[in-house]
């Protein structure tokens, strides 16, 4: 596997380390790139660093990054790697991040011009001495025609976590904004050999089970679905890459949140073995890895018929 290669922009002149590294991983959307740089030129808070992780791009985004690193106003590092997924275009970027404050921005989605401000604002609003046990702010996503996406909050300010705000608040909906970068390093995604994707929601429910994060009812970022993103063919982008999705769901059987019902671990055990039998890992070693007996025999039956309607979707599909 080639060794990721980096670039700095003269930007980067300034060795203080800034309040907010903005990092974007990507692949092919030289096309759109440009709309997300644009909206962080326009940032009302200046105190910040751009980190892009190229995943092995071959429409010529190395040359646009490298006219961007030229004339922005902001330090701009690019990576350029083999394709390894989002996931691993995130570890690739974990030592580049300098900011206290990581914003996750997809190449396809631009941030409000205050967004920074904002999250400045909010994570300052935090006592110094309650700081150690968040995570960082989290708020909103809308689309370009200003429709949330998602339910929005029942309140403006709530400080919880991802597993409650999910559970307890329903709320739905992508939550946008910054994380402490210490806690992104500390919780690297897991790599499977061969395949290139695995669930967000993993990172940020590890996080949950330890922090708390102040949520805010503010539109953070605009969000675009792209034709042939990772949301257009979610069956067979799961069923393609089984053994990160059978982690994730091993991870959410195994805890035992408070705010999980009883159906809430049913399900998720179910899909652990769903996944674990698209990874063709059979009963024997399931029970084994999870540990909880009674958990597994009561799951095992949806889970095997949802894995053979899986794979009659799948060869459905095909014909």
């Amino acid at each position: 596997m080639d060794e990721p290669t980096h670039q700095q922009g003269a930007g980067r002149a300034s060795t203080a380390a800034p309040r907010f590294s903005i990092f974007i991983p990507t692949y092919n959307r030289a096309h759109l790139l440009p709309r997300a740089l644009e909206s962080i030129a326009a940032q009302t808070c200046r105190d910040f660093e751009v980190v892009i992780v190229d995943d092995g791009s071959t429409d010529g985004t190395a040359a646009l990054v490298e006219a961007w690193q030229g004339r922005a106003s902001f330090p701009i590092v690019y990576c350029r790697q083999e394709n390894q997924g989002k996931h691993g275009a995130h570890n690739a970027a974990l030592p580049l991040l300098r900011g206290e404050l990581t914003v996750i921005l997809d190449s396809d989605d631009l941030l409000v011009p205050d967004a920074l401000e904002r999250l400045a604002r909010h994570w300052d609003a935090i006592p110094p001495d309650q700081r150690p046990a968040f995570s960082g702010i989290e708020g909103l996503s809308a689309f370009f025609d200003g429709r949330l996406n998602g339910s929005g909050l029942p309140q403006p300010v709530l400080d919880a976590d991802y597993l409650s705000l999910r559970r307890r608040h329903r709320v739905r909906g992508d939550m946008k904004g910054c994380v402490r970068t210490d806690l992104l390093r500390r919780f690297p995604f897991p790599r499977f050999d061969g395949e290139r994707h695995i669930r967000p929601s993993l990172l940020w429910n590890r996080i949950a089970r330890e922090y708390r994060t102040r949520f805010v009812n503010e539109v953070i970022q605009r969000v675009e679905f792209q034709p042939g993103g990772l949301s257009s063919n979610r069956l067979r982008l799961r069923t393609s890459n089984p053994r990160g999705f059978r982690h994730y769901y091993l991870q959410e059987a195994r805890q035992r949140d408070p705010s999980a019902s009883v159906s809430d671990q049913l399900a998720a055990c179910a899909d652990y073995v769903r996944y674990s039998l698209h990874a063709g890992i059979g009963p024997a070693r399931q029970a084994r890895d999870l540990g909880r007996p009674w958990l597994w025999l009561a799951s095992l039956p949806k889970g095997t018929l949802t894995f053979v309607l899986d794979r009659v979707k799948l060869l459905r599909a095909k014909a």
